[in-house]
């Protein structure tokens, strides 16, 4: 299966996790575009966000650990092959965050935000060790994903050198790697302590080297996906309905039981991210054996998964601020529904537009060089 070629061979349920993805971080964005201040809301909001991008990152894991894991067995993991890898990764995501990013930087510049630590953005430095994003909120879970894409190649090709196997090499470089992270965000809490989620949200989930394991786990799929793939396929819905178990557990009966950050600051710290992530890796091998779908909907959520990416980077920084500062200077009294309708049928428009004359072009030219 050639993943990379996503026009021509596309997997319906791993559009479907896009498209749901997508719209997850949409909505959780709509209670600042529209000034509500329902607790429910906000809530939920926060919710679907993490939910969305967490999805994100697992499904992104899946595909990246895929090619990796194809080259690793396959004995395709010298320093040439790696580079070759990173420009194809690069050529896919670079251009439109660059695009983007300078957009971002023209609207900090209008609206006079503050604009300190400019320069990291272009090095995905912003939220590295510390967070230093003050305009482009989103983008740090691209930062995230940018220094996996750096981080997974090199300790493949540095721990391969150790582990003779590359089948059982990959797996436990693999594990290896998540264990780290989640040591690394207990040596982390025993630190620097958290009690209040505004922090948790800017110094712990948003944090690079405290994330990255959360993409790895789609590295574990994708080893199962191609060691174990009848087994996989076998209990994929089980796998599934232990996935909703986990979701409803964390996100649901915690809180019923009173699980909060005052008084289990070490379970927001460490092991919430750990859970997470295992939640959404195992709802995931449903999604990659669901190949195809027909009709209106299957057609919808193709459209929504291949503009998904330019969706990520347009809705909130450039969208929703630019949609809420208009209808303000307008002073018409427009409705809620109308306003989430506008900034809706604006951000499909632009989003549809950045990917069919811009994406799109520099991803045929990538196949081509």
């Amino acid at each position: 299966m050639n993943i990379e070629n996503q026009n021509t061979n596309r997997i319906f349920g791993l559009d479907l996790i896009r498209a749901i993805a997508i719209l997850f971080v949409v909505f959780s964005h709509i209670y600042y575009l529209i000034d509500d201040k329902n607790p429910l809301l906000i809530a939920l909001s926060g919710l679907f966000g993490y939910a969305g991008v967490e999805l994100f990152f697992v499904l992104s894991g899946f595909l990246i650990g895929s090619i990796l894991l194809k080259k690793y067995i396959d004995n395709q993991f010298s320093k040439k092959e790696l580079f070759i890898f990173l420009k194809r990764r690069w050529f896919r995501t670079l251009p439109s965050y660059y695009l983007i990013l300078m957009i971002n930087i023209v609207l900090v510049l209008i609206f006079q935000y503050p604009n300190y630590s400019i320069w990291k953005y272009f090095f995905f430095l912003q939220n590295l060790f510390q967070n230093n994003i003050t305009f482009f909120t989103e983008s740090w879970s691209l930062s995230i994903e940018e220094w996996t894409y750096i981080i997974m190649p090199l300790m493949l090709y540095f721990g391969g050198k150790l582990i003779a196997n590359k089948k059982y090499a990959f797996l436990l470089l693999s594990i290896s790697t998540i264990v780290f992270f989640h040591l690394f965000r207990f040596y982390n809490y025993m630190n620097h302590q958290v009690y209040d989620m505004e922090t948790w949200n800017s110094q712990v989930k948003s944090i690079v080297f405290l994330r990255i394991d959360s993409i790895v786990f789609g590295f574990l799929i994708a080893w199962f996906y191609y060691f174990k793939k009848e087994h996989l396929k076998k209990y994929c819905v089980y796998l599934f309905i232990l996935s909703i178990h986990l979701f409803f557990l964390q996100f649901l009966f915690m809180n019923l039981l009173g699980v909060e950050i005052i008084t289990y600051p070490i379970y927001f710290h460490v092991f919430y991210f750990t859970l997470s992530s295992l939640t959404f890796a195992l709802a995931l091998p449903v999604f990659i054996f669901w190949k195809s779908a027909k009709g209106i909907f299957s057609n919808l959520v193709s459209f929504l998964s291949k503009i998904s990416y330019s969706m990520y980077l347009l809705h909130y920084s450039i969208m929703s601020v630019v949609v809420k500062y208009i209808v303000s200077e307008l002073g018409i009294n427009f409705n809620k529904l109308t306003i989430i309708s506008i900034y809706l049928v604006l951000t499909l428009s632009f989003s549809y537009i950045l990917y069919r004359f811009y994406e799109k072009p520099l991803m045929d030219l990538r196949d081509k060089i």
